[in-house]
């Protein structure tokens, strides 16, 4: 009985041993024809499938954000169209670098798709960015999605900072400018006059020029600019530092440009 046993134990091993064999050739074999598949086949990744944008005043442009499509077959991708589409297309648009057809996306390659939102309407906006080509699983799509709020202003200030070098001292710098530009939706407000502080502001002086922005307060229409003319007479040698403060409704009031100067003996 136990030499019976035995051989019954054996037996069943070794059919376990083959079963085991088959299936791992079996696994192998739907490995390599996987890989081959894909070896002759273009195959889309994109570096994301939803893009979320921060509230957004109306009528002002985003940060693009952007998705990166890669080729990760082994064939060339073919893309026929890139669009957005949905119930708020309108209020995104889209620039990419990818070829379209007949040019073609070579295995291994990558291309950007960069959108931004700008909205025109108010309240919680979505739409779907489409990819169609001619790999598996084509159309492929990114989610969009954001949030417009009510128009605001926005100030850019060109340049952000003002160096002048050094100059002797009682003598006069030439006029340099800053050009402060509404690139919002609404109207900008400035609250007060604008002025220099700092440990040297006796040193900087504001100048009257054409197209200065208001003295006082004052209001500055959405994509229109205005400059402030700066000129520096030190007083004394040494490094001199002061700053030029407008205070306005815009997000990040005060403003501010930095200036920098150096005073030398005559």
């Amino acid at each position: 009985m136990e030499m019976e046993h035995a051989f019954e134990s054996q037996g069943a091993r070794d059919m376990c041993r083959r079963l085991v064999r088959r299936i791992v050739l079996f696994s192998v074999a739907n490995l390599l024809l996987a890989s081959c598949i894909l070896a002759n086949e273009p195959m889309v990744l994109l570096s994301s499938n939803e893009l979320k944008f921060q509230a957004q005043p109306q009528g002002t442009g985003s940060t693009p954000q952007e998705v990166l499509l890669t080729n990760n077959g082994g064939a060339e991708l073919v893309i026929t169209s890139i669009m957005i589409g949905g119930e708020n297309a309108a209020e995104f648009t889209e620039t990419h670098t990818c070829p379209a057809a007949p040019a073609t996306l070579a295995a291994g390659a990558h291309c950007g798709i960069l959108v931004v939102f700008k909205p025109k309407a108010d309240g919680d906006l979505s739409a779907t960015l489409t990819i169609s080509d001619n790999a598996s699983g084509s159309p492929h799509s990114v989610s969009l999605t954001g949030h417009s709020g009510a128009p605001a202003p926005t100030v850019a200030l060109s340049p952000a900072t003002l160096a002048f070098g050094s100059h002797a001292v009682g003598s006069s710098s030439q006029v340099q400018l800053i050009v402060l530009s509404n690139t919002g939706s609404a109207t900008l407000n400035i609250n007060s006059a604008i002025n220099i502080t700092g440990p040297g502001a006796a040193e900087f002086h504001l100048q009257k020029i054409s197209s200065a922005c208001p003295e006082g307060t004052g209001q500055l229409a959405p994509n229109a600019s205005c400059s402030i003319g700066v000129m520096f007479v030190p007083v004394s040698t040494g490094p001199k530092t002061a700053q030029i403060i407008i205070v306005d409704d815009a997000a990040g009031s005060p403003q501010t440009v930095a200036l920098s100067g150096a005073g030398t003996g005559t």
